[in-house]
């Protein structure tokens, strides 16, 4: 039984993992949608580590999946409903509970992942867009310190382009 109690860590430990992978996403969708883009590399380094550390909890989860599936007489890569139904209760309603939560925990960091892609593509368009008329040298007036308009200088000028 140690090998199926173990098996049940590692199940709470991914989820527990793959719930703060929503916040942090959340978090960087927000700072996208925002454009407090100041805090962007902070996040997404964020979100990498977290799904380093998932990655890694998964790879640390399969050899205790396996060995569980064996000592149930089932084949190594059983699935967790084969698994729970062989192991009988508390196992089999634990287990299933951690299968519902692990796939809509999946499904959700899917749909945040697409939004914050599709918002990313928005901020390099704008992006681009804003480079192309300033180096288009169509003026555009913006302030000075003072208050005063003035027409920003084509980018051309701004930089030196051979630096």
């Amino acid at each position: 039984m140690e090998a199926l109690d173990e098996l049940s860590r590692r199940l709470w430990l991914l989820h527990e993992q793959m719930e703060q992978l929503v916040c942090a996403l959340d978090i960087q969708g927000l700072v996208m949608a925002n454009n407090r883009l100041r805090w962007l590399p902070t996040v997404t380094e964020n979100v990498e580590l977290l799904l380093d550390d998932i990655h890694k909890s998964e790879a640390e989860r399969l050899p205790h999946t396996h060995r569980a599936a064996r000592l149930l007489g089932l084949d190594e890569h059983a699935t967790l409903a084969e698994m729970g139904d062989a192991a009988g209760e508390p196992y089999r309603s634990s287990w299933r509970r951690h299968r519902l939560n692990l796939i809509s925990l999946n499904e959700e960091i899917e749909q945040i992942t697409a939004t914050n892609r599709e918002l990313g593509r928005r901020g390099v368009a704008a992006a681009q867009e804003i480079l192309a008329t300033v180096g288009a040298g169509t003026p555009i007036d913006t302030y000075d310190p003072r208050g005063a308009t003035e027409q920003l200088a084509p980018a051309s000028r701004r930089f030196d382009r051979t630096a």
